[in-house]
């Protein structure tokens, strides 16, 4: 399985593991992460335009990603790590790396405090362009 190199993340470099938890769990759409946001504004603004059948076909296709995305954290967090050269290892990092990905952490988390605002902005625009 690809999966195999991610087996017990947890305990060989916790810190990335959680941080790839939290990232693979907003791009599954689990509230309150930021791209559950961005999945509902989409679907609410498909089944307003009269898209039923794409909004069906979207959700769908956002459960079967729910999927691969709850499998990989599985192997992160509840199974044993392997014992070959395929484990995943952080190397050539540096600082700005980890002040981007702790930014991006941040926002992920917080996402729920300022997205409607965020959407305000993004709809004012919308109308603006007469889209």
């Amino acid at each position: 399985y690809p999966f195999q190199k991610y087996s017990g993340l947890v305990k060989t470099s916790p810190i990335l593991a959680v941080v790839m938890g939290i990232f693979l769990l907003s791009l599954a759409g689990i509230p309150p992460f930021s791209l559950f946001w961005a999945k509902m504004f989409l679907l609410s603004a498909t089944i307003n335009a009269g898209y039923i059948l794409l909004a069906v076909i979207m959700a769908l296709n956002s459960t079967i990603a729910v999927y691969y995305y709850l499998k990989l954290i599985v192997y992160m967090f509840l199974k044993d790590p392997i014992k070959d050269d395929t484990i995943l290892i952080m190397r050539n990092t540096n600082r700005t790396f980890f002040t981007l990905i702790g930014l991006t952490v941040f926002l992920t988390l917080t996402s729920v405090f300022y997205i409607d605002s965020l959407l305000e902005i993004i709809s004012t625009y919308v109308q603006i362009s007469r889209y």
